[in-house]
């Protein structure tokens, strides 16, 4: 993703990959200040970037392999790796006072995006989805980790479905169609089951046509221009906002909306 918010001399020294590896060893303070850049894209406010690596890799592989190491403490368990990832969010978050911070998953279900998840305390969790059996099953056995282990009555409440990449032809039935498997999985899996001859109202249970459940995808549509991007950095900087909205609104305006919500309970 920071390819795509910095041009090449802004990238920083180093990432959040060579922190995780430097902690192991108490030497990460020493990093912070060199992890850290300044996007030229933003307008409104500034957008502070702390990359995977930094603008030289180095043994990017070899570093991935010690990444996910507890670290060592003396007379204590030794401290698990989203910990450690928590840690430096709370610093970064104490050095820069951002109002938002996003944090960019790998894709996939594995214990990797699992945890960001469930460890770092989001209030917001997109899930992004094509609607294909894929997505599904992936996202169902996601879902039933969570069931199973009693996590989701704590997670379900800050998910979100994104339609990606809702293509132009045919848009209204695939829509449809992606928001009827939504709902079948998250009625299956997380949504409160309503017995027979009573009402929903004091259950965590939505209508599949209900556009505020978190079942109802954010659309994100599918773009010729953004598709034939070869550097996105540049084409950022020069797009207009109409284009913006049309192609990423409901994403936009619903974090907008997360993002108040959120403070008016830190009031």
């Amino acid at each position: 993703l920071s390819s795509a918010l910095l041009p090449a001399k802004r990238r920083p020294a180093y990432g959040v990959t060579d922190w995780l590896v430097e902690d192991l060893l108490d030497n990460g303070q020493g990093l912070l200040e060199d992890m850290i850049a300044t996007s030229t894209i933003s307008h409104d406010g500034e957008i502070f970037v702390v990359p995977a690596h930094g603008a030289e890799p180095g043994q990017y592989i070899s570093k991935l392999g010690r990444v996910w190491m507890p670290r060592p403490r003396l007379n204590a368990a030794p401290e698990p790796w989203s910990q450690r990832l928590e840690r430096l969010i709370g610093q970064l978050e104490q050095r820069l006072g951002p109002d938002l911070i996003l944090m960019d998953s790998r894709s996939g279900i594995d214990s990797i995006a699992s945890t960001c998840i469930t460890d770092l305390g989001a209030a917001l969790v997109l899930l992004f989805a094509i609607d294909g059996e894929q997505t599904w099953t992936g996202y169902r056995i996601l879902f039933e980790q969570w069931r199973d282990a009693g996590l989701a009555p704590k997670i379900r409440e800050r998910l979100q479905i994104v339609g990606a990449m809702v293509p132009e032809i045919g848009t209204v039935d695939y829509l449809l169609n992606l928001q009827e498997h939504s709902w079948d999985l998250f009625s299956s899996m997380l949504y409160d089951e309503v017995p027979p001859g009573t009402t929903a109202e004091q259950l965590w249970n939505f209508a599949q046509d209900d556009e505020t459940a978190p079942h109802t995808p954010w659309t994100i549509r599918w773009n010729r221009g953004f598709a034939a991007m070869t550097n996105l950095h540049k084409q950022l900087q020069q797009i207009d906002q109409d284009r913006l909205s049309a192609i990423f609104g409901p994403v936009n305006q619903g974090v907008a909306q997360a993002l108040e919500q959120q403070e008016l309970q830190d009031a």
